[in-house]
């Protein structure tokens, strides 16, 4: 084994680790072969690309990127929320497209906002807790004298549970329950994590699977038909007044310019 090459491979697993963050491990296998291993971090492609470009001695790496709960949790409600993630997905193992879609993302398990990172935290707890008891009930009921071909499959463990909670109950719930807990969100996000599901078929649908917020017009007259408005929808509703103002603007322009294109005079000042 070169001193040089492995001087060289080693510095390099610490230049990643100051330019990305987090633990690079490189250890040495045969020959001229070393292996980098990391837990989230740069992308596998980013690194190659690294490697490439660096003197490494003739080194031949192989990488190893793994990936924690979060990681895959904030990566399946991405994948989701983007129509990318539906129901049969992946058949029993969803995670393995969920890896593979994290494959070329630096720092997978980073929200895009303090939203989706609540929500990735709430999906893995509800998983682990949906997981730890099926697991409890799987033991409790196997033969004694079990093998892996006798009764009932091993039920998924709690990242493969947060993989299958979003892929089948969709991100809606995670949302309404990051507000229940206190989460601050858009106001046309909290009207419609009131009324999207009890406002129809359609705005419903893409509430529960993707978190959609519903259409404004339609959240607000959700939220005037409501006899128990509650007070966070009421400031809700007032904090959508510009964008109400704003968009009568926009069609108000519209519809002038139009009726100047008619032939119509220009409308005397109001």
């Amino acid at each position: 084994m070169s001193g040089d090459r492995a001087r060289k491979v080693r510095q390099f697993a610490r230049a990643l680790e100051q330019q990305f963050g987090g633990q690079v491990d490189a250890d040495y296998d045969t020959g001229p072969k070393w292996r980098l291993d990391w837990v989230n971090g740069p992308s596998e492609p980013a690194v190659r690309t690294l490697a490439d470009a660096a003197d490494l001695a003739g080194a031949d790496l192989r990488f190893y990127r793994r990936y924690s709960s979060k990681a895959i949790a904030v990566t399946a409600i991405r994948m989701k929320t983007a129509g990318k993630l539906d129901r049969y997905d992946g058949g029993r193992y969803p995670q393995e497209i969920v890896e593979w879609e994290a494959r070329d993302l630096d720092h997978p398990d980073r929200g895009a906002d303090a939203l989706q990172d609540t929500m990735a935290e709430l999906l893995i707890a509800a998983a682990t807790a949906k997981a730890q008891t099926a697991r409890a009930e799987w033991a409790a009921a196997r033969p004694q004298r079990w093998t892996p071909g006798d009764g009932r499959p091993m039920p998924l463990d709690a990242t493969e549970t947060a993989v299958d909670l979003v892929r089948t109950r969709g991100v809606g719930w995670l949302v309404e329950q990051a507000i229940t807990d206190g989460a601050t969100v858009a106001p046309l996000v909290l009207l419609s994590a009131r009324y999207a599901i009890t406002t129809g078929a359609d705005h419903a649908v893409a509430w529960r699977d993707r978190g959609e917020p519903m259409p404004l017009h339609a959240a607000v007259a959700a939220a005037l038909a409501d006899p128990e408005l509650t007070e966070p929808a009421a400031v809700a509703l007032l904090a959508v007044l510009p964008d109400l103002r704003a968009e009568w603007a926009r069609t108000e322009a519209a519809i002038t310019a139009a009726a100047r294109r008619a032939g119509l005079p220009e409308p005397a000042p109001r």
